[in-house]
């Protein structure tokens, strides 16, 4: 089978449908090309994950497959909704100043709507990429019923 950028934006688009608390929120693809919006390059078959910035290229990784392109758009796109979701919401939980807590525990909320395995994935990373922030204050964090 061919992989083609339409058939990779419509996997995008199709795992995202219907996942509330995305509204707004950068989408692969969606953004113009050459302005820091991530998008998809299929070359020699494989598909690249590119941002360019005036027309430089700042970031560029090969997907192994379409299931480790799709993780990376959906952390790219529960990581704005979060960080939103994060701003509007900020202090829910007392004593803790830290905002990376807030933003950290919704997106794994909204990775488990995308994928459950693909939000452990991701929280078994935060102690590495967000050096200083605890899981037992992001697994503690109050997200209750708010979107």
């Amino acid at each position: 089978m061919t992989t083609t950028l339409e058939g990779v934006y419509a996997a995008v688009r199709s795992m995202l449908s219907g996942i509330e608390g995305l509204d707004g929120a950068d989408v692969v693809g969606d953004g113009p090309p050459d302005a820091g919006y991530p998008h998809a390059q299929i070359r020699d078959g494989a598909i690249h994950w590119v941002v360019l910035e005036r027309n430089e290229v700042v970031q560029r990784r090969v997907a192994g497959d379409l299931d480790e392109f799709l993780y990376w758009a959906a952390l790219h796109t529960t990581r704005d909704a979060a960080s939103r979701w994060e701003l509007a919401h900020r202090g829910l939980l007392a004593g803790c100043d830290d905002t990376r807590v807030g933003w950290l525990a919704k997106q794994v909320q909204l990775l488990k709507l995308v994928r459950p395995e693909w939000a452990d994935r991701f929280r078994a990373q935060i102690p590495q990429q967000c050096p200083g922030v605890r899981l037992e204050d992001v697994d503690a964090y109050p997200m209750g019923g708010r979107s």
